[in-house]
């Protein structure tokens, strides 16, 4: 059982690297849903897509900037 569980951890670390930043993102993506279904605009969908872009590139900043210190 403690294999398993290990290997699921492994496997579930190799594509959410920041607990942190995915919560964020499905936050985003869950705001944007509930904004689209009761606003039908189609410059929504691109905000959103902006919002994502840019907390991508602040945690990505910030993972660098706190990498650089550590070394």
């Amino acid at each position: 059982m403690r294999f398993l569980r290990a290997a699921a951890s492994e496997v579930i670390g190799l594509f959410v690297g920041d607990w942190a930043q995915t919560i964020v993102s499905v936050g985003i993506l869950g705001i944007g849903w509930f904004v689209l279904s009761r606003v039908h605009a189609g410059g929504i969908a691109f905000l959103i897509a902006i919002a994502l872009a840019a907390q991508l590139v602040y945690a990505t900043t910030l993972e660098a900037r706190q990498t650089a210190r550590r070394n």
